[in-house]
């Protein structure tokens, strides 16, 4: 509870309250009434030169949690750390001394608010989730530099299979993860009515790669990560 507590201040400070207000009022409508699909992507990892004069690459440990809680205000210096693990990582993207994006990686499940459910890779996988790119950084190619260089890290962690998901309404993301290579393989569709949730996950969960929530305890003997 208190981390939690910890990464809503942290939010506020970080991004203003005015964009944690537009957040709870599009989480209020989407309870109310939404639909949409989640598109799950893939491409297999490689080596890539993922070399840029205005930004660096760096994979995440305790000592950036500091700046991962000023620059980019979705954790708190403390929950960031307790997010990192041996199968959860998270990429930086630097700019001038400052973080400008921040993507997390997981080779066992993230919790998915859109489905209620864990999207879990498959064995040798990854899953690539909650990238964020600062408002006064976006248009710079930022997040396919960013998809490139977990792309190329994952290779060297041995892991051969990459992928990321993000809802069918959001074009920018969609042309930034085609432009690192990724190609569409699955969907799931999900409406909201008034807080009830319904989810067709068939073909992903046969896949194994869709958990629901109340399925999620037996299937995973692995560490998930549920922010």
């Amino acid at each position: 509870m208190l981390l939690r507590l910890s990464r809503v201040l942290t939010r506020i400070r970080t991004r203003g309250p005015k964009e944690v207000l537009t957040l709870a009022r599009q989480r209020l409508q989407q309870w109310v009434r939404s639909e949409d699909e989640l598109i799950l992507f893939f491409r297999p990892t490689e080596r890539l030169e993922v070399d840029r004069d205005d930004l660096d690459l760096v994979w995440a440990d305790d000592s950036h949690a500091e700046a991962y809680a000023r620059d980019i205000g979705s954790d708190s210096a403390a929950s960031f750390s307790s997010r990192l693990a041996d199968d959860v990582w998270c990429l930086l993207v630097v700019a001038e001394g400052r973080l400008v994006h921040a993507s997390w990686v997981t080779t066992s499940g993230a919790w998915t608010r859109e489905v209620d459910g864990y999207l879990c890779p498959p064995p040798g996988g990854a899953y690539i989730y909650e990238s964020f790119t600062r408002d006064d950084s976006r248009g710079r190619g930022i997040y396919p530099f960013a998809l490139a260089g977990i792309v190329t890290g994952l290779k060297s962690k041995a892991v051969d299979q990459a992928w990321v998901a993000v809802e069918a309404h959001n074009e920018p993301s969609r042309r930034a993860i085609g432009k690192a290579g990724f190609e569409e393989r699955f969907r799931i569709s999900y409406r909201r009515r008034l807080g009830r949730l319904r989810v067709d996950g068939s073909k992903m969960a046969h896949m194994g790669l869709y958990k629901g929530n109340k399925q999620a305890d037996n299937l995973f003997r692995k560490r998930v990560s549920r922010p």
